[in-house]
């Protein structure tokens, strides 16, 4: 599975910065399950649908990380993954990692969800995870930050190649 993530936040003044890092984010265990009872059409096991961000030491993600992984937990960062995701072949403009083999989830922060420096990773988790909650996904990111001014949209993106 490829995997990529894009970051698009606009500033107060329409400045938009969009950063794409490709081969970034991976995909764990609980992940791997969660996938395979979708294509199934079974119910999966794990309801993942959120997002937290982090700004502590850039963590190392692996097949077994957990949300105990994520480090500076961000308060506030907690976003429920946007309506109508996860979606194949997302059509949303600032995505330019969707297509028709690719899972795309979208998390959207308003101006006044959160405030904060040096924003270097995140991970897709359950609701009101603890340190043990499984992760779908996590990854890390060149350091950014975001003031009550500013929106952040996070799309995560993973390809199915069928290899």
């Amino acid at each position: 599975m490829k995997c990529n993530v894009v970051v698009v936040l606009k500033r107060e003044n329409g400045e938009k910065l969009v950063w794409r890092y490709d081969d970034v984010n991976i995909v764990t265990n609980a992940g791997d399950q969660y996938y395979a009872q979708r294509a199934v059409g079974e119910t999966p096991s794990v309801t993942f649908n959120t997002m937290v961000l982090g700004n502590g030491t850039p963590p190392t993600f692996s097949k077994t990380s957990n949300y105990g992984t994520l480090t500076g937990p961000i308060s506030g960062s907690a976003k429920v993954v946007a309506t109508g995701y996860p979606r194949t072949n997302d059509s949303d403009p600032d995505n330019t990692g969707g297509g028709p083999n690719v899972v795309t989830w979208k998390f959207s922060w308003a101006k006044a969800d959160f405030a904060a420096t040096g924003i270097n990773q995140a991970v897709i988790t359950v609701p009101s995870p603890t340190s043990t909650s499984p992760i779908l996904t996590g990854f890390t990111m060149t350091p950014f930050d975001k003031t009550t001014n500013d929106t952040l949209t996070i799309f995560v993106n993973h390809t199915f190649q069928g290899v």
